[in-house]
């Protein structure tokens, strides 16, 4: 297989910031803005935040996809 080479616990990591990226995204545009648009600044920044801390460990995940375990 073409995948036997990958860490897998990079791997692991890595689809879960990527998953946790694209959840948090989608929480931070429905939950952080009211009906009108109007920002909520407290649920918003804790959403916000969540988004580069996921994207981080997304990219972490990334650069030890090839390292051997």
């Amino acid at each position: 297989m073409t995948y036997d080479h990958l860490n897998h616990i990079a791997l692991a990591v890595m689809y879960i910031g990527l998953f946790g990226w694209l959840g948090s995204t989608a929480m931070f545009i429905f939950r952080g803005f009211r009906s009108t648009g109007e920002p909520r600044f407290s649920k918003a920044l804790g959403w916000f935040v969540l988004m580069f801390v996921m994207i981080g460990i997304w990219i972490a995940g990334l650069v030890f996809l090839g390292y051997e375990a």
